[in-house]
């Protein structure tokens, strides 16, 4: 007879013992279905979640960390010169960076306003509610301040995170290219509504202008020469934006002209840099020459302004966002980070991580529980069980197939259990699970908060998914499937197998012959 059909036979004739094992694994079963399937369910949410925000990664300066070091710093020359190493984006890290596998585009790109010259914005709407603004100048002339209605997008690379997504899409001509860039040629791309609205084409020239009224105004009166501020750019593409302006957004009353997608300019970023250059170098000669300032190095805040102030990569696959950070934050210098928006995803995933980590714990509990009873209750029934192991040993069964008996009568008690546990926890286990999910949320919904403190830094593009903690916690359903109900079989397994040591251990140092002369 083999020890399945020994087995089987065993827990027929103890039917008592065998149903209070079978229910002690069923309370079990239950209490690892749950747990684990809570905890499943919380890291369900967050993956799901993840794979709904956008890839995006920011090369940035890390503020926090900088200023943190710099209000440690009491020495006056010890400061300035911090502040004269203000940390900056690395160009040569930055392309670096981006040969990784795993991105899929990014923009290496500054971004600033600029006016229009000789051609009219796209209107947002808000124009007759926003009126217009003046002052009085020191001749007593009442001056209308000119304010910025465009906004310039200057890449680094033809390929950019919002053709790739398919924000932008070219409509006529084509997009700037390696060759554009080498040449360093002004030329723009601009939206198909500012093409309509000024019956502008592919081929044409516009004029934008970053001198700002009050600029224009000292230049004159110290008769300096402001057409290094004008800038005239080929149209050589016309986008269209899927972007729009939102009517019903709580800024719209107030919103600029250039706060509008459709008045962005797409151009190469090594013409806007000689641009740059040059209205820089021209606002610093200004500055010595009104105000006698012989301490700006003219050549230096040139160079240390030519830098965008962070660089974006877009993955490939969301999920592979942490282990990018991981792999590139020594590539990078200090006071810099790289920035997949973790501590705001963190912050609101924090009652799914408390609900997890409690779960694992309790799971924990329960196995660790269940192996310490279910090995007493095997090792104390051993002592009423000598005399038919002795007969078994004599007989010539081996000790193994005796341990595998053992083994075998717990296994078909917790399968029963477990299966049992299975049914009843799959009714359980969402009631069960929005109950705990509820009572966490009503006792930590400051988590859902915005934290004030520390030093945030706004630019005009925001390449990260907006989240928010009732989006997150709506993914959170826990269920029973396929996969937990495989794990709860191995986790019994694993129960019975170590339960089954001790009184291994103790059947074989068994001696036949001595317990069937001790029992007779």
């Amino acid at each position: 007879m083999n020890a399945f059909k020994r087995a089987w036979r065993y827990i027929t004739r103890r039917p008592t013992k065998s149903l209070l094992l079978i229910i002690t694994f069923f309370l079990i079963g239950n209490l690892v279905i749950l747990g684990l399937g809570i905890s499943q369910a919380a890291d369900n949410a967050k993956v799901l979640t993840r794979k709904q925000m956008r890839a995006a990664v920011s090369y940035e300066v890390d503020y926090d960390k900088y200023y943190e070091y710099v209000n440690t710093l009491e020495d006056e020359d010890e400061i300035n010169k911090a502040y004269q190493n203000y940390p900056r984006v690395s160009e040569e890290a930055a392309i670096a960076i981006s040969q990784d596998e795993r991105v899929k585009a990014f923009n290496y790109m500054m971004t600033t306003t600029a006016m229009s010259d000789g051609f009219e914005n796209v209107p947002i709407g808000n124009e007759e509610e926003r009126g217009t603004s003046s002052y009085v100048d020191e001749a007593g002339n009442e001056v209308v301040y000119r304010e910025p209605n465009l906004m310039i997008y200057a890449n680094l690379f033809p390929e950019m995170i919002e053709f790739e997504e398919g924000t932008f899409t070219v409509t006529d001509g084509k997009m700037y290219d390696q060759n554009d860039l080498d040449q360093e040629r002004n030329v723009v791309l601009i939206t198909d509504e500012l093409a309509e609205t000024n019956g502008l084409r592919v081929g044409d020239t516009i004029r934008i202008s970053t001198l700002n009224t009050y600029m224009e105004q000292e230049f004159k009166a110290h008769n300096l020469d402001t057409e290094v501020f004008f800038l005239e750019l080929e149209i050589i593409g016309i986008f269209h934006n899927l972007n729009m302006v939102d009517p019903n957004a709580e800024n719209f009353r107030w919103m600029s002209a250039y706060e509008s997608p459709q008045n962005i300019l797409l151009m190469p970023m090594t013409a806007y840099r000689n641009y740059y250059r040059d209205t820089l170098r021209a606002q610093i000669e200004f500055q010595q020459i009104a105000y006698s300032d012989s301490s700006i190095n003219v050549e230096e805040a040139i160079e240390n302004n030519l830098a965008p102030s962070r660089v974006v990569y877009l993955l490939i696959d969301p999920l592979e966002v942490d282990q990018f950070v991981e792999d590139h934050q020594k590539d990078i210098g200090e006071y810099l980070k790289l920035n997949a928006n973790n501590e705001t995803f963190k912050r609101l995933a924090r009652p799914l991580d408390t609900m997890s980590f409690f779960a694992n714990i309790v799971v924990w509990i329960v196995i660790v529980n269940a192996i310490v009873i279910i090995t007493l209750v095997t090792a104390l029934t051993l002592k009423t069980r000598e005399y038919e192991i002795g007969v078994l040993l004599s007989m010539g069964v081996s000790k193994v197939k005796v341990i595998l008996q053992l083994f075998t009568e717990l296994f078909i008690l917790a399968l029963l259990g477990f299966t049992l546990a299975v049914g009843s926890g799959s009714l359980m286990a969402g009631t069960v699970g929005r109950a705990v999910l509820d009572y966490q949320t009503a006792s930590d919904s400051q988590y859902g908060e915005v934290e004030d403190g520390g030093y945030y830094w706004h630019d005009s593009t925001d390449y990260f998914t907006e989240v928010s903690q009732d989006e997150m916690l709506s993914q959170y359903e826990v269920s029973v499937s396929p996969l937990l109900i495989f794990e709860i079989y191995v986790l019994g397994t694993a129960v019975v197998l170590i339960a089954i040591v001790i009184p291994s251990f103790m059947i074989m140092r068994l001696n036949p012959k001595q317990i069937l002369l001790e029992q007779n």
